[in-house]
């Protein structure tokens, strides 16, 4: 389960890479995405990624429609959402957990805690029960704090370090693939099955995900405890974060970024119905778009990510995403679904770099807290941007937001390419920096 849903509002565009020769190009990354299938552990850990996270798109829609059928009020749908995000605050907790305990056991216990969270729905009978549609979707959310830091945790247990991107790569363009269709599968099972069809296909999804984890075969070390006090221990990775240059510029550019990414939660539809003057549907064209970017994207990646950097990825696709919001305010059907194919394409690149370069440069036993630290870190203005990004719609021409969205993306790329630590580096220099858990060693990191 992706937590929270932090950057998943993340988009970008094409990058050129330097001609090699078609056939060879198109053979390496064969050859890297056959290597990360190739064994059985990451078969089932991209299994058990798929299907709870297939689970979460198809049911976020699915009980917005339901509670606007029963309650009859717009506000109510909006507030499933707004529950949902609200269990996210717990990422810090969640994030100390996922410390504190082997993640593939985890893991195992929280998905079948979302199956039976999730069967809870079968008890809503109509109009007074809202409320418990409420309650399970914090819960839900609360529950997915959990597992994206441990997924993101236990990766590095499953691939070589060298792999990491490829791996990335490919569960961002699976799960780009479930943003797009499984909201649509699951409202329309909704409107062929109703909602106790949805909640129950949801539940078995989790309990499938579950079952992939147990067959896993890794080695984990048991954690070590620690005695210091626990609102210490809780922000321990936010402030090994802080003092890890490449990690804070990352934050700080990804943070600036999403202040303004949220803003495409309402542009979609004014870009299609005012700018090119077609029926909202055609946003289902665009997705399509969106989904083939997403593919090309996570096969991509990892090649990228090895001819630059993890932050050198990050800064193209912060920049392409300022030409994509340009070209969408061209109103010219073809060039806007380019324009979101590109964006689409951003998808994987952005957090791809970000997510690997957390994985190489924490230590096994800070993981789950910062990467916590760094989902909550994006996933705040994400949802104020959100929130801002409905209300400017009803003030301003899409097409200001939308320069608006391109400025300060552009603004977020110039800092991190003026930064030092982002630039390539040579292959025999070492990308990690292994440290204990408190925060002194943290500071070694800081000099890089």
């Amino acid at each position: 389960m992706e937590t929270g849903s932090s950057l998943h509002m993340v988009f970008c565009v094409t990058l050129k890479m330097p001609f090699t020769g078609p056939h060879r190009r198109h053979s390496a990354k064969e050859k890297d995405m056959s290597r990360i299938l190739a064994t059985r552990r990451m078969r089932l850990y991209v299994l058990a990624d798929t299907a709870s996270n297939l689970g979460d798109f198809a049911l976020f829609l699915a009980m917005a429609i339901w509670v606007k059928t029963i309650s009859g009020s717009t506000s109510a749908a909006a507030l499933v959402m707004f529950s949902f995000a609200a269990g996210s605050l717990l990422l810090p907790a969640a994030g100390l957990i996922t410390d504190r305990v082997r993640r593939r056991p985890l893991l195992i216990a929280a998905n079948l805690a979302l199956a039976a969270v999730v069967l809870l729905l079968l008890l809503v009978g109509g109009a007074h029960h809202v409320w418990l549609v409420y309650a399970v979707m914090f819960a839900y959310g609360a529950l997915g704090s959990v597992t994206g830091p441990a997924q993101l945790a236990l990766l590095p247990s499953l691939v070589p370090k060298e792999s990491l991107g490829d791996a990335n790569g490919l569960i961002q363009s699976v799960r780009g693939l479930l943003r797009v269709f499984a909201p649509v599968i699951g409202a329309g099972l909704f409107a062929w099955l109703g909602p106790e069809a949805v909640i129950v296909i949801d539940a078995t999804l989790f309990v499938l995900a579950a079952l992939a984890l147990l067959a896993i075969k890794v080695n984990e070390p048991a954690p070590t405890p620690s005695e210091g006090h626990w609102l210490t221990e809780i922000t321990a990775g936010l402030r090994f974060i802080s003092r890890t240059v490449t990690l804070r510029q990352l934050v700080t550019s990804c943070g600036l970024a999403m202040l303004v990414l949220g803003f495409f939660e309402s542009i979609g539809l004014a870009v299609v119905t005012s700018g090119l003057g077609h029926a909202p549907t055609f946003l289902g064209v665009l997705g399509v778009a969106q989904a083939i970017g997403t593919i090309a994207g996570g096969i991509s990646a990892g090649a990228v990510m090895r001819r630059t950097s993890e932050g050198m990825i990050v800064i193209i696709g912060l920049v392409l995403v300022a030409v994509s919001s340009m070209l969408l305010m061209i109103q010219v059907t073809a060039l806007v679904i380019a324009a979101m194919a590109l964006l689409g394409l951003c998808i994987p690149w952005l957090v791809v770099g970000a997510t690997t370069a957390l994985q190489r440069r924490t230590p096994e036993n800070l993981l789950g807290r910062a990467s916590a630290a760094f989902e909550f870190a994006v996933t705040v203005p994400q949802t104020l941007s959100i929130a801002v990004g409905a209300a400017l719609i009803a003030l301003l021409d899409y097409r200001l937001l939308l320069g608006i969205v391109a400025a300060a993306v552009t603004v977020s790329a110039v800092y991190l390419v003026t930064r030092s630590e982002q630039r390539p580096r040579p292959p025999e220099q070492p990308t990690d920096v292994l440290v204990a858990a408190d925060d002194s060693v943290a500071a070694q990191e800081s000099v890089r």
